[in-house]
């Protein structure tokens, strides 16, 4: 049920009671035309009021940076605001947004409640299993297990590979941008250098398009995080934490991403000097 709608600089956006939606009718860079957010997702509301130039308005999901002017400008969980006349409009719906966000916090408690209570609901029963789709594959997750599924097109007919927990050294999460994004798990067993294919999964990584995919694979990531380190602390018999890797080991593994280009020179100086330290 819609309980309250403000539009802007050719976006809508809908206020319902478990979500906003924002319809756009601008005609920018790849903007969708449709982006809906639930409220267990809608983190913060990012403000800027108009002043000589455009104000803005952005909806931060759980986990996503803050932006800057710029940015506002063409992002998809933005909307422009011109005049100050504007904003006082908008300021009405924001109030009932906030408290909706506080509202489903009390609720639903922190994301990483939600992370404890998966991480509850795998190990409390052997056979359970969770599924996080993105466009071009899905993972499987279990307390023990993480397998990879790719449709076909996207591996050349290799569509499955399984992981255990305790093999997995590394998690590497990107977003999709020029190239597609990509969640990537690294074991002892797989080749980093393996060649970055722009279109093609290799079989230990999914190719993600799309903010909603990447907020997907995000809690993925951090669920099997978690349970790694559930296993460790319950010593458990079947999972055996790996062995801790050298700096000259993460290193390599950093280079490797910024050879195929899933990394920045920035992002691989930042790391590199994190751990030189």
């Amino acid at each position: 049920m819609t309980m309250a709608t403000f539009q802007s600089m050719g976006t809508t956006l809908i206020i319902s009671e478990d979500r906003i939606t924002l319809e756009h009718n601008r005609k920018i860079g790849n903007l969708r035309k449709t982006i809906e957010i639930a409220f267990t997702e809608l983190e913060k509301i990012e403000e800027r009021k108009p002043t000589l130039f455009s104000g803005y308005v952005y909806f931060r999901r759980n986990h996503d940076p803050s932006i800057d002017d710029k940015e506002a400008m063409i992002h998809e969980q933005a909307m422009i605001i011109r005049s100050k006349k504007k904003y006082k409009e908008y300021e009405k719906v924001s109030e009932l947004i906030k408290q909706r966000i506080v509202e489903n916090a009390q609720q639903t408690g922190t994301p990483d409640d939600r992370i404890d209570s998966l991480v509850k609901q795998l190990t409390s029963n052997p056979h359970e299993s969770l599924r996080y789709e993105a466009h071009q594959g899905h993972l499987i997750i279990s307390a023990h297990t993480v397998s990879i599924h790719h449709k076909t097109l996207h591996r050349g007919g290799n569509g499955q590979r399984e992981f255990s927990i305790s093999s997995i050294n590394s998690i590497h999460l990107s977003k999709s941008g020029l190239k597609a994004g990509r969640i990537r798990f690294f074991t002892e067993s797989t080749n980093s250098r393996e060649k970055y294919k722009a279109y093609l999964a290799s079989e230990n990584e999914l190719l993600i398009t799309g903010i909603d995919d990447y907020h997907r694979m995000y809690e993925a990531k951090l669920l099997i995080e978690r349970l790694r380190v559930y296993h460790a602390d319950k010593h458990d018999p079947s999972v055996i934490p790996p062995s801790p890797r050298s700096t000259a080991d993460e290193l390599r593994e950093f280079k490797a991403l910024l050879d195929e280009g899933i990394i920045t020179e920035e992002e691989f100086e930042q790391k590199k000097a994190q751990l030189l330290r």
